[in-house]
Formats: C-alpha cells, sequence, structure tokens
C-alpha cells in the first residue's frame, strides 16, 4: 500500500491561504479601542479559523496607541504599527497588508459600525468569491446619516455602475490577491469594491445587523463632502477610461469646441450679412477662447494616448480566474 506525504511547504502554503490577516486601521476616530478589540477577538475566535490582529495607528492617537501597547505588553496577540504623522485610510490598510500573512484579508472599523457577532457568518459568505462586502442593515442611525447615505450611493452608482449599496461601510472580507493587484492611494480606500469589480474580481454582498452603538449623526465640514465629490470623479475616470483616455477627454474637448465655432460661425454671419461690428461683442472673444480650450482639451486627450500606449505592457485591466492547459 503506497502512502503520499504531503509536502510540509504544501501544507504552510494552505495555512496562509486560510489564515485571516484583521486589519484595523485608526485614522479618524475611534471607540473604547479594548472594547473593539475584545469583541472582534471573541467573535473571530468563534470561527475556528486562524487569524492575527493587525492595528495600525495614524499619527496623533496616541492614547489609542498607548491602550494597544498596553494589551500586547499583557501578552496579547496582536501587530502594532504606528505611523509618524497622519496618512490617511488607504496608506493605513497598505501598512497593515504589508506585515499581514494571510491569504484572507479582513479590514474592520476602530469605532462601531455592525454587530460583531455576525462576522462568522461574514467569514462562511466568502465561498468562491474574491470580496464580501457589508451592507449595514436595518439601519438604525439618524434620518440624516441615511439621507445622505442614499444621495451619495445614487450619484455612485450614476457615475460608476457601483454594485454595493453601503460603501461607506469598512467591514470587508477579500482575497490576499485583490490588494497585490489594486493600488490604494488618496481616499480609495472607499471605493475598493467598484476599482475591484471594474479589475474582473467577484464581488459579494451581504447584510449585517447594524450596531445599536452607531447612532451619532454625522455632519462634515463643506471641504469633506467637497473632497468626496473629488474622489468619485477619479473612480469614474479610472473605471470608464484608464486606457481609453482620449474618449473623455476627445468628446470633451469637440463639445467645447463645437460650442466655441457655434458663436464664433454666429457672429461672423451677422458682421458678413446682416452689417453688425465685432468690435463690441465680447461674445466673439468668448468664442475663440471656447474654440482654442476645445483644442488643447482634445491635445491632452492625445499626450494621454500616447502615453498609455508606451506603458500598455505594464497596466494589467484583467484578472485570469482558471487557466486549464
Amino acid at each position: 500500500m503506497s502512502v503520499y506525504v504531503v509536502p510540509q511547504e504544501a501544507l504552510e502554503n494552505k495555512m496562509q491561504m486560510e489564515t485571516i490577516s484583521v486589519i484595523v486601521p485608526i485614522t479618524e476616530r475611534h471607540d473604547d479601542i479594548v472594547e473593539m478589540h475584545r469583541e472582534y477577538k471573541d467573535a473571530l475566535s468563534g470561527t475556528g479559523r486562524v487569524f492575527e490582529m493587525i492595528y495600525v495607528v495614524d499619527g496623533g492617537f496616541q492614547k489609542a496607541y498607548l491602550n494597544l501597547k498596553s494589551l500586547k505588553e499583557k501578552g496579547e496577540k496582536l501587530t502594532l504599527i504606528k505611523h509618524s504623522r497622519p496618512f490617511g485610510e488607504s496608506i493605513a490598510i497598505t501598512s497593515g497588508f504589508q506585515q499581514a500573512s494571510g491569504g484572507i484579508i479582513m479590514t474592520l472599523p476602530a469605532y462601531h459600525q455592525v454587530d460583531a457577532t455576525e462576522l462568522p457568518r461574514m467569514i462562511g459568505s466568502l465561498d468562491d468569491h474574491d470580496m464580501v462586502v457589508v451592507r449595514r442593515w436595518p439601519r438604525r442611525d439618524s434620518k440624516w446619516n441615511q439621507l445622505q447615505t442614499k444621495l451619495f450611493h445614487n450619484l455612485v452608482r450614476r457615475m460608476t455602475g457601483n454594485i454595493c449599496n453601503d460603501i461607506g461601510c469598512s467591514v470587508r472580507l477579500f482575497r490576499r490577491i485583490i490588494l497585490e493587484e489594486i493600488n490604494l492611494y488618496g481616499d480609495l480606500h472607499r471605493f475598493l469594491p467598484i476599482l475591484s469589480h471594474k479589475q474582473g474580481f467577484k464581488i459579494k454582498e451581504i447584510d449585517m445587523r447594524q450596531s445599536s452603538e452607531e447612532n451619532r449623526v454625522r455632519t462634515y465640514p463643506f471641504g469633506i463632502y467637497l473632497r468626496r465629490i473629488i474622489d468619485l470623479l477619479t473612480v469614474f475616470f479610472l473605471t470608464k477610461f484608464t486606457k481609453r483616455p482620449l474618449r473623455f477627454f476627445g468628446l470633451t474637448g469637440s463639445a467645447v469646441l463645437f460650442v466655441g465655432l457655434a458663436i464664433t460661425s454666429y457672429l461672423v454671419i451677422s458682421r458678413i450679412f446682416f452689417g453688425v461690428g465685432l468690435s463690441d461683442r465680447p461674445l466673439f472673444l468668448i468664442g475663440i477662447l471656447f474654440i482654442v480650450l476645445g483644442f488643447q482639451i482634445f491635445a491632452i486627450g492625445l499626450i494621454g494616448e500616447i502615453i498609455i500606449f508606451t506603458h500598455a505592457k505594464e497596466i494589467k485591466e484583467y484578472t485570469i480566474e482558471e487557466i486549464i492547459n
């Protein structure tokens, strides 16, 4: 009777792929971090899966850092990363990912968003998908928060074709390959499901009970809303025109050029056939400006196409699911 012995390296690789690396970025706000750690740890311990806890503390959150450091000194198994200054959540997730050893990544907020007892169900939902995102449902927070969420998601859906209903929820579970393929910067962490879907990964959304602790009314300065819109425009361009910049700039430049030609044509015809002078018509200068601006925008698209053509081999817009040779 022959006995097949599984190589030790294969066993280690399998264990690594099944290990869950939990990244908790502390960048904007946080609740009692010791309590959050206990809730997350208790919920994940019940799954029977191997997991590691990684906390990334941005500069300025000294109290949270000291509390976590105290936990570690008492024997708590966790990895603690402290940034020298505030870099934002995207960089925090990337920083935590560089220290993660698991094949599955889970991101959790440092504040209450969902009922932690539902995390095991989330892990079981991954199956053959690449990412599981969460919708807090039913919503328990204020009507104002819900209105902001609804308006923002309607805008996101129109601009990107987003398939998720709560991209503001930081509770996500995904395979390691996603962060290996997608570079996060700025505030793009909010749009990771959209960028992953565009790359060809399979996304699944599940409902989880919203935490009863999340009842604070969220109001932000006007600058925050403006930055969200700018980030959304960035994602819109990345998902639609990454390798086709001339489509965007060409259409925009053509539209501006057409307006300029229409204005100047009308004024020139008025001058030739009706004797209307141009010297006191500021509209003529505006028409010329639109023509020049249209050509410039179109030229930006052409330059973008040249850059994309030069670096096309370095830009990967797809994900291979299976190869049968």
